[in-house]
């Protein structure tokens, strides 16, 4: 049949091998080619520098131990030398459980938001997800928690109850709603390290 089609026996020569194949590697090489490529690797959180910053007082801000941590990160030679507007990178968190807030200590953790893809459907509540709520996601919290939430680059804070599950990817502790990152600011970065702690409302 393929004899029948004028130029086909030549265009399927692009197809095969250039030398000889077992029975049924070239599917086996086509089936190859058509493989997703891995996911990329998630973005990393990120903090913009602000006037009158130094990388202590960011390191402290951020709750890291030491500046060096941050200064390691970010390949800098001179730590002292940092300018307003410049993006640092974030070391990610050590592989520990969650930070669980307290009463008498904020918990220092990495936040992100999810929002149209899983608008109106259900959550671990039993309700669907409204994106503009302020909601949020948390792997062991209650469900019904409340919890204050704070970013301490912008002072921006908001409160919100926990009404699902996740995130689910290591290093991350809390999935705000569209609606509370919005208000938080950190709708364009999408991961950052954020202050949580309970409330009585």
């Amino acid at each position: 049949m393929i004899a029948l089609i004028p130029g086909l026996e030549r265009t399927g020569a692009y197809f095969r091998p250039a030398g000889p194949a077992a029975p049924g590697e070239d599917f086996s090489r086509f089936l190859a080619s058509l493989a997703p490529t891995p996911a990329a690797a998630p973005t990393p959180a990120t903090y913009q520098v602000q006037p009158g910053d130094t990388l202590t007082s960011i390191a402290r801000k951020l709750g890291y131990g030491s500046p060096l941590v941050l200064a390691r990160a970010n390949g800098l030679t001179n730590p002292d030398f940092l300018r307003p507007g410049q993006v640092l990178t974030l070391p990610p968190p050590q592989t520990s459980p969650p930070p669980a807030p307290s009463a008498s200590r904020p918990a220092l953790v990495v936040a992100t938001w999810y929002g149209p893809r899983h608008h109106g459907r259900p959550m671990a509540n039993g309700r669907p997800f409204d994106m503009e709520a302020d909601t949020a996601a948390h792997r062991s919290l209650p469900l019904g928690t409340r919890l204050k939430v704070t970013n301490p680059q912008n002072g921006r804070s908001v409160e919100v109850t926990v009404t699902d599950r996740g995130p689910f990817i290591p290093g991350r502790h809390l999935d705000l709603s569209l609606g509370a990152a919005r208000k938080l600011g950190i709708i364009r970065q999408g991961v950052a390290r954020l202050y949580v702690e309970p409330t009585s409302g």
